[in-house]
């Protein structure tokens, strides 16, 4: 699995929210931003969707869990209370970050492996007071699923920096300073 770092800024959203377990939450979610983007002349400027999981479900009931499906605001684009569409701020941060290509039904694994396996093994730490966010790079309504990529961005805080390996296999290299900036190069 071929990891990077980087900090993505914070970025202004409008956003849907469903609620509930995240395989049913995120696909009702975007059906409904979808509905809502199509009946604006805006779809054709979205060029890109954030899903922010704002909830851990191993400390949320699944009842309980919140997705935002969420569109950058761009020119003619803002909250639109009538329609369940609000606005908020993405906050930015340290991520690792793994590019899945194709279904997004595979995500979820990947987004397990990637805080349970890989993360802890580059000698990073999750940092639950953040949400993870999926960055969908293509279109779903025009991009074929075996095509579809998505950024997989989990928030990370540094613990110790392995000196230059992002293979899988992590040979034990011992703590190191975090003060070089090595963190975030990707």
């Amino acid at each position: 699995m071929r990891v990077t770092y980087r900090y993505i800024r914070p970025i202004t959203v409008v956003y849907a929210r469903g609620i509930g377990p995240y395989d049913l939450s995120a696909p009702e979610a975007w059906r409904s931003m979808n509905t809502w983007l199509e009946g604006h002349p805006a779809r054709q400027r979205v060029k890109q969707g954030f899903g922010y999981f704002r909830d851990n479900p191993r400390s949320t009931a699944p009842e309980l869990l919140r997705y935002d499906a969420c569109v950058p605001v761009t020119l003619g684009l803002d909250a639109d209370p009538v329609a369940g569409i609000s606005r908020q701020m993405l906050p930015g941060g340290a991520f690792a970050v793994y590019t899945h290509v194709g279904s997004y039904a595979d995500a979820g694994e990947q987004f397990s492996r990637l805080h349970r396996e890989i993360v802890p093994a580059r000698g990073l730490s999750v940092d639950y007071d953040r949400a993870f966010v999926a960055v969908y790079l293509n279109d779903p309504m025009v991009t074929r699923e075996v095509h579809r990529r998505t950024e997989l961005c989990v928030p990370v805080l540094p613990v110790r920096v392995p000196l230059s390996t992002n293979d899988d296999h992590v040979a034990d290299c011992g703590d190191q300073s975090v003060g070089n900036g090595r963190l975030l190069a990707g």
